[in-house]
C-alpha cells in the first residue's frame, strides 16, 4: 500500500542561504519597528502627554459624577446654601431688627 506523500522540497545551499537572509531581514525589519515604538512609548513628552490625557479624562468624570450628585440633591444643598447664608449674616439681621424695634418704640403714638 503506498501512499501518496509530497516529497520534501530539495533546497540547495544557495537557496537555503537565500531564505535564511529573507527571513534575517524580515527579523531586523519587526526588531526595529518595535524599537521605534518602544522609543515613542518611553519618549517623557510622550508620556507626559499620556498623563495630562488621562488625568483630564478624570478631572471631566469626577466633574458629571459631582454635577449629577447636585442635580440629585439640589433642595438639600439649597437649604444647607440658605443656612449658611443667614449664619454668616446673623449679625446684620439683629442689628436691623434692633433698629427696626427702636425706632417703633421712639414714635409719638405707640403703634
Amino acid at each position: 500500500m503506498s501512499t501518496i506523500l509530497p516529497k520534501e522540497p530539495v533546497i540547495t545551499d544557495r537557496e537555503s542561504v537565500i531564505l535564511s537572509n529573507a527571513e534575517r531581514r524580515n527579523l531586523r525589519r519587526k526588531f526595529k519597528s518595535s524599537i521605534v515604538a518602544t522609543r515613542a512609548i518611553l519618549n517623557p513628552r510622550n508620556q507626559l502627554e499620556r498623563l495630562v490625557e488621562r488625568k483630564t479624562t478624570q478631572v471631566k468624570q469626577v466633574a458629571e459624577d459631582t454635577v449629577q450628585i447636585a442635580k440629585n440633591n439640589a433642595p438639600v444643598i439649597g437649604i444647607i446654601g440658605v443656612s449658611a447664608l443667614l449664619f454668616a449674616a446673623r449679625g446684620p439681621i439683629s442689628h436691623w431688627i434692633s433698629r427696626l424695634r427702636k425706632r417703633k418704640t421712639l414714635t409719638p403714638d405707640g403703634n
